[in-house]
């Protein structure tokens, strides 16, 4: 890659719709050895990559060439932030001390129709934990898909409080979830479910469980305030710019070298 130019997005055109097309296949050893770097990337520092590295990597049992260019653009991206890094910084006291964002992208998937679900959890600001994928049920609505969502990011955020708490013994207020999906919102604050929500399954109702002992607070926010949104789906220049500036960013040199 050294003798191309980088790219100002992890993307090119409609990546979802490139991971569906049929095309000539691709040497799968080259492919994967290609996934598990951004895998390593996206897991660790580049949360701006997890949603598109998720992506190419569903291909990487029998890729095609297609799908390879959708690596080589990203690597080209890779190539063009390789400087790009997490920089946890001190703040100020009176800032929530653990934070969740949870949301997802409704019907994501053509083949089964299956959402996508994007989380991030802060300390004092600080990306601490990330996440993007596919959720194991069909949702029923976009409330269904948000709801889920957040149930996954509350017990990733009860896991980080209980670390936190009972094994560093650091003394915290309650954690907030921010979600833009009313419904979604409403139905974790519900003590009985009713007839539009009965049929979620058991597992996600662990939500509504840490909110009534008062062990997690939910707020609604707006779109905007969403930043884990890249997470769930292919976005615009500006809506990076906001994300990569939301997880505290740093341009020192060698971070990839």
């Amino acid at each position: 890659m050294n003798d191309r130019i980088g790219v100002k997005k992890p993307f090119n055109g409609n990546l979802l719709d490139m991971m569906e097309e049929q095309a000539p296949e691709f040497d799968k050893g080259t492919y994967q050895q290609a996934i598990g770097f951004l895998n390593y990337l996206a897991q660790h520092t580049r949360p701006d990559i997890l949603f598109s590295t998720n992506q190419i990597t569903r291909c990487s049992i029998n890729p095609t060439i297609i799908q390879w260019k959708a690596v080589k653009h990203l690597l080209r991206y890779v190539k063009y932030t390789c400087t790009l890094g997490i920089m946890y910084t001190k703040s100020e006291a009176t800032e929530p001390f653990l934070q969740g964002w949870a949301d997802a992208d409704y019907a994501n998937s053509k083949k089964d129709r299956k959402s996508i679900s994007g989380t991030i959890v802060t300390v004092f600001g600080n990306p601490v934990s990330w996440m993007s994928k596919k959720q194991s049920i069909v949702a029923q609505s976009t409330t269904e898909a948000g709801f889920v969502s957040m149930n996954v990011c509350s017990k990733q955020m009860r896991w980080i409080a209980n670390l936190l708490v009972m094994d560093i013994k650091v003394m915290m207020n309650q954690p907030i979830l921010y979600n833009d999906n009313s419904g979604a919102v409403t139905i974790s604050k519900q003590v009985n479910l009713n007839p539009n929500t009965m049929h979620i399954e058991v597992q996600y109702q662990y939500l509504r469980y840490l909110v009534s002992k008062k062990l997690l607070t939910v707020v609604q926010v707006s779109t905007n305030g969403m930043i884990e949104d890249i997470l769930t789906t292919p976005t615009t220049i500006n809506k990076l710019k906001e994300f990569k500036i939301s997880i505290h960013p740093t341009e020192q040199a060698g971070v990839l070298k």
